[in-house]
């Protein structure tokens, strides 16, 4: 090779370099293009770091569990959100599949699940389990395939195997009867749980977020048939892909140091491969499919659609017969985008308060059957 010809392939080798430390953020064809394929040549992810000085809980309440590879914190060590609320990571197998999560709380209190979507973790709801940890029992999951979960492919990740999953973690926790809230991909799972024998008349009350219901997803579409390929595993690897999520698909004005956490939480190895599993067997025409095949029969329990008014895909309008389709349902808009609940938490905390006090149930009834009209909640 001659000196022109290596002094070219250097200035190529440079030029590539710099054009992958500059990739672009935004949602065009051709920007999803480039950051999918820069996916699949430098991969952005990481096997976990440990908490230096950790902190172990004296109240080892769950037996311990082996935590899968790749993982950071410790069964039972205890993280402060907020700089005082102290919430306690776990591990427990359920079904062959082993799941991390936290809690928070007074254990003796009324519990609340909550189960994140794409592409968050328990961490993604930080703001919710600070306070709603005040007056209950709060565990948030990692879905299958997300932050320390489980991530092995050979696992199920329909979203009716999962729900199994989840309701025997609950019977593995000793909580007998529980509030469920569900974001984006998680509410598909969180719909399923309506629908597991074992939980019937056990769940005390649905927040469902951020997710279609009556009607087909509006325009624009996510791309679940590109997400359940290689190319999409690679997408979720990318550098970009937490800011063209929370940037550019739903501008949502996060702090640096929040985008950091959620950049941490989504990257751990072995997420993007696992995550296409799950489109592999579910899309959104499955989806709505299996609501009123079945679903919405299911779902019994006061339930609270909370809903982000700017978001660009879930428009309000598709919502405005949704209370008709279940027994007991209101439907309540909070300004904000997609993830209502990071971008706007006083409001979407209160909207929770608000509904849980007004659904107010015994122990072994539930409430009566009622519709409340369209609301807009105002940010404080």
């Amino acid at each position: 090779m001659t000196m022109l010809e290596m002094t070219l392939w250097g200035i190529v080798g440079a030029y590539l370099v710099w054009r992958f430390a500059r990739l672009p953020v935004g949602i065009t064809p051709l920007v999803i293009l480039i950051n999918g394929l820069s996916g699949f040549v430098i991969p952005k992810v990481h096997t976990g770091r440990r908490t230096p000085a950790v902190k172990i809980t004296d109240d080892m309440r769950y037996p311990v569990t082996t935590p899968p590879p790749n993982t950071g914190n410790l069964h039972g060590e205890i993280e402060y959100l907020d700089g005082d609320i102290p919430v306690t990571h776990w591990y427990q197998e359920a079904r062959g599949s082993t799941y991390h999560f936290v809690t928070a709380g007074d254990p003796a209190k009324e519990a609340i699940l909550i189960v994140p979507g794409l592409p968050e973790s328990w961490w993604a709801f930080h703001h919710q389990i600070a306070d709603l940890s005040q007056d209950y029992y709060v565990v948030a999951i990692d879905m299958k395939g997300y932050g320390q979960s489980d991530k092995r492919l050979h696992l199920d990740y329909t979203n009716p195997g999962m729900a199994l999953d989840v309701a025997e973690l609950m019977d593995k926790l000793e909580i007998d009867r529980f509030n469920i809230m569900g974001h984006d991909r998680g509410t598909v799972l969180t719909d399923h749980l309506t629908n597991v024998p074992t939980l019937k008349g056990r769940i005390i009350r649905y927040v469902r977020m951020q997710q279609s219901f009556n009607e087909p997803h509006g325009e624009p579409v996510p791309p679940h048939h590109i997400l359940k390929t290689k190319f999409g595993a690679a997408l979720f690897k990318s550098k970009n892909f937490i800011p063209i999520i929370y940037q550019a698909w739903f501008p949502s004005n996060l702090s640096d140091a929040c985008l950091q956490r959620l950049e941490y939480e989504f990257k751990f190895k072995g997420t993007g491969e696992a995550i296409s599993k799950y489109f592999e067997t579910t899309n959104f025409d499955i989806e709505i499919k299996d609501r009123e095949d079945y679903l919405f029969k299911s779902m019994d329990m006061p339930m609270l659609m909370l809903q982000a008014w700017y978001d660009r895909g879930q428009h309000p309008e598709e919502y405005d017969r949704s209370p008709e389709f279940v027994a007991d349902a209101r439907v309540q808009f909070i300004h904000a985008n997609h993830f209502l609940h990071l971008e706007n938490p006083v409001a979407t905390n209160r909207a929770i308060r608000r509904f849980f006090a007004e659904t107010t149930v015994s122990s072994n009834a539930s409430t009566e059957e009622g519709v409340e009209d369209l609301q807009l909640e105002e940010a404080l």
